[in-house]
Formats: C-alpha cells, structure tokens, sequence
C-alpha cells in the first residue's frame, strides 16, 4: 500500500507551536535569568535592587528571539496582539471557517 500522507515541509518541526531552536532559547534563557538572579549579590541602586531588572532582561531575550524570528508578516503580528487583547466572547457553534479542515483528501483504508 502507497503511502499517502501529507507532509509539511515548509517550516522547521514544531513543539507548542515554536520551532525547536525558538523554544531553546526560552528555556535557556528562563534557566539563566533565574540562575544569575540565585547567583548574584544585590546591587542596590537607591532602594532599589538592580539584579532583578537585569534578570527580567535576560529572561525576556528567549521570547524576544521567537517573535522577531516567526515566519510571519506585520498582518499576522496585527492578528495576534488582537488575539490577546481584544474582547470576545466564544459561542459554541458550527465551526466558522469550514476549509481549515481537508476534506477531499485521500485517506488510505487500513485492513485488519
């Protein structure tokens, strides 16, 4: 029997919807920010303690990395800050854009 799959070559492998490199540089940056915020001694800077903003900083360049490296253009980054910020309220109904979904392809029969 002929394999018939679709594959979808066009972009990397995905894990949580960021590629693989997107999401080592969040984790690697969450480990580090947290560990140098551990590691370090207070930096007073008035009454304030700098060693936090530093980490927040460092913490936040794994996240910087996956947005300005996604495949999109200045419309899917308007589609997406519309995502969180916008107000909505989700009815349960029919699904409200039927092509998403392939329905003339071909699925192969499997035999028991």
């Amino acid at each position: 029997m002929e394999d018939i799959t679709p594959l979808n070559l066009e972009d990397s492998p995905k894990l949580f919807g960021l590629r693989y490199d997107q999401l080592i540089w969040i984790l690697v940056s969450l480990v580090v920010s947290t560990q140098l915020y551990s590691w370090m001694v207070p930096i007073m800077f008035g009454s304030h303690d700098l060693r936090l903003y530093i980490c927040i900083f460092l913490g936040l360049i794994g996240p910087a990395y996956a947005l300005f490296t996604m495949n999109q253009s200045v419309g899917g980054w308007e589609v997406m800050i519309n995502y969180y910020v916008g107000n909505r309220v989700y009815i349960p109904g029919p699904d409200p854009n039927p092509v998403r979904f392939l329905v003339d392809e071909q699925l192969p029969e499997f035999t028991e």
